[in-house]
């Protein structure tokens, strides 16, 4: 099961700043970029997947939706 790029750079961003909130503003044009005209759901799909792919490989970091603000990467403890 490996990620797409979308998906890695999510990771990868998420990463950098664990534990700590990333907004949606800040993922979508960082990893999409500011020119992108799609819907944010596409955000949201792409976590969705990333979310499923940590769960089937048994990782022990989890990305956790902060409403209304963005994403954070946490480990389970």
């Amino acid at each position: 099961m490996a990620l797409t790029a979308k998906e890695f750079d999510v990771l990868a961003l998420l990463a950098a700043s664990r534990d700590k909130v990333v907004s949606r503003e800040q993922l979508m044009s960082e990893v999409w970029d500011e020119n992108w005209f799609g819907s944010t759901k596409t955000l949201d799909v792409t976590i969705g997947r990333l979310r499923n792919k940590l769960d089937e490989a048994g990782a022990h970091d989890r990305v956790v939706a902060i409403r209304g603000v963005g994403f954070r990467l946490e480990s389970e403890h």
